[in-house]
């Protein structure tokens, strides 16, 4: 039987990602409803705009355990954003998302993940390397 691939919702601006959504000047992603694969060029002059991912939400293939996100065996971080806001109670909204069908964060979590969703900004500084002497 044929592994279903799981989309991560939260991926980087590289060539053949999908544009997932835009972040609206409140922050919050506003989601484009059909998928568009980016190309080196769209790479490029987004670049040109600062760090792409804090102006837009991209999606790829979950790389599962290839992740440093991935923790016993789920994305952490949608569970982790979940946990640490469980007393926040948010309407259920499923957005006109273009890739629900193959989502990691909708698979694992259910329509509760969509409702975090539009309030998640990828992060993409590289974590600061301890050196020892």
């Amino acid at each position: 039987m044929k592994k279903e691939h799981k989309s991560c919702p939260s991926s980087t601006c590289e060539d053949g990602a999908i544009l997932l959504g835009v972040v609206n000047e409140d922050g919050t992603v506003g989601y484009i409803s059909t998928p568009i694969t980016i190309d080196e060029d769209f790479v490029k002059e987004a670049s040109l705009q600062g760090n792409p991912e804090q102006n837009f939400r991209f999606s790829n293939t979950c790389v599962e355990a290839g992740c440093r996100q991935w923790q016993t065996g789920k994305c952490g971080v949608i569970k982790n954003i979940m946990g640490s806001n469980a007393e926040v109670e948010l309407e259920p909204r499923l957005p006109d998302c273009s890739i629900r069908n193959s989502c990691r964060w909708f698979y694992q979590e259910g329509p509760k993940a969509c409702s975090f969703c539009p309030y998640i900004i990828t992060n993409m500084l590289q974590e600061a390397k301890t050196v020892e002497a």
